[in-house]
Parts: C-alpha cells; structure tokens; sequence
C-alpha cells in the first residue's frame, strides 16, 4: 500500500515537471533528499556491520560464509542464528537501495 502511494506521489511530480518544467529549488530539494537518504542508509549498515562482526566473533564466521549455510539448513534453527540471518540480510536490503539511490545521481 505504501509503495503504491509512493509511486502514485512519484507520477505526479513527473507530470508536475513535465507541464511546468523543471525548477532549480525543486532538483535542489530532491538532491538534498537523497543526499539525506543516501547517509541514513549508511547509518543503519554500520550500526548492522557492528552487530554481524559480534556475530562473526563469536561464532569464527564470516556472515557470508553463515548465511549460505543458514540457506542450505546446516546451521539449525537457534534463536542467534535466526537474529544473525535477519541482521545479515536487513544488511543486504539496505546496501541495494543505497546503490540504487547512488545509481539514480
């Protein structure tokens, strides 16, 4: 629901740019929200890298190497290996929409 709202958002200010043209204030406000978006992504994957590195210590694992066993059922079902999964790939979410983000500058 949310995504659909934001691309109905998205359609608008295209046609708004396409019969008014396009306005320095507004490419400027786009640009700082992305700026904006593009340093909270990085935020959030440090503040996730440091969670997987005490992972990583605590089980002499690399979370890449974890998670494709994790995929393959070699790891169990343990409640740390769930929440090192979920930490792994919320990881690996925010890294492609911040490439995404960095794409479209």
């Amino acid at each position: 629901m949310a995504q659909t709202m934001s691309r109905i958002k998205i359609k608008k200010q295209e046609k708004f740019i396409r019969e008014f043209g396009d306005d320095e204030l507004i490419t400027s406000s786009i640009s700082k929200m992305m700026d904006y978006k593009l340093v909270k992504y990085e935020e959030q994957i440090k503040k996730l890298d440091k969670e997987l590195k005490q992972f990583e210590r605590a089980y002499k694992k690399e979370s890449s190497v974890f998670i494709k066993e994790f995929a393959a059922g070699r790891q169990g079902d343990e409640m740390d290996f769930v929440e090192w999964a979920s930490l792994y790939r919320m990881r690996q979410r925010l890294a492609e929409r911040k490439a995404k983000l960095e794409g479209m500058r």
